[in-house]
């Protein structure tokens, strides 16, 4: 059975969050939603007080996460039931046109006509399916375009990695695994191409020391001289992203 707190932040907000115990996690997880707010999922030998410990000690970390879905939210709430007739991809200096085709099919999907125009497909009435098919699609976009991005700028900084992965993520950038794997988030390509650029160089030097230290971010300014400025631009970030693209 779920169960229903609160959490005290350092700033004074107060949040409500869910804990919701499972036999398939052996630590404590935390899930951060625009729809759910903040899920705790923990260990079935994980008590309410133990919980509530371990989450206030996140506190700091739910606080910056909380920022980051505040502006996607103001986002999302804007123009939500809309669905685009043409966006924008700056990384790639790319413009898009959608062409919206009603077929049979109860389901919607959305492939490249030519490049520069994307067709949906199928049941077009229903928004929220057409938002999704684009979301797909970025997501397919994306990994032919990053993927061989990162590999070069890679091969540019002598560091290796083991895989990419490329996902429509909620409110993370980038990340990289203990094991060299790299997950970039799809909506990169609503960025600037120096921006997109600091995020890959950024995941890659975590393949060299896994924390933020002071040595991380000496390999980062050595291969990203402009890492102060580009670290700021970066908190802004999601502005730049449409309310479409963004999973809810």
């Amino acid at each position: 059975m779920n169960q229903q707190t609160h959490l005290i932040l350092p700033n004074g907000r107060q949040l409500d969050y869910t804990i919701r115990h499972s036999a398939k996690v052996g630590s404590l997880r935390l899930k951060l939603t625009v729809r759910d707010g903040l899920t705790v999922i923990a260990p079935l030998d994980f008590n309410k007080q133990r919980v509530a410990e371990l989450v206030t000690g996140k506190g700091d970390w739910i606080m910056a996460k909380l920022n980051q879905l505040d502006e996607v939210s103001h986002l999302i709430n804007k123009q939500e039931a809309a669905r685009p007739d043409f966006f924008n991809l700056p990384a790639f200096s790319e413009t898009w046109c959608v062409e919206y085709q009603k077929t049979r099919s109860k389901t919607v999907g959305a492939r490249t006509e030519r490049q520069g125009r994307i067709l949906v497909y199928g049941s077009v009435d229903n928004y929220e399916h057409c938002k999704s098919a684009l979301r797909r699609w970025l997501t397919r976009h994306a990994k032919q375009l990053l993927t061989p991005w990162l590999d070069a700028i890679a091969t540019e900084a002598d560091i290796q990695y083991s895989q990419v992965i490329i996902k429509n993520q909620r409110t993370r950038w980038g990340s990289c695994s203990d094991k060299g794997v790299i997950s970039l988030n799809a909506k990169l390509l609503f960025l600037s191409p120096n921006l997109v650029r600091y995020v890959m160089v950024h995941e890659l030097c975590h393949n060299l020391e896994r924390n933020h230290t002071n040595l991380f971010w000496a390999y980062l300014r050595q291969s990203e001289p402009q890492t102060n400025s580009l670290h700021s631009q970066m908190h802004d970030a999601w502005k730049q992203v449409p309310a479409w693209a963004h999973l809810v």
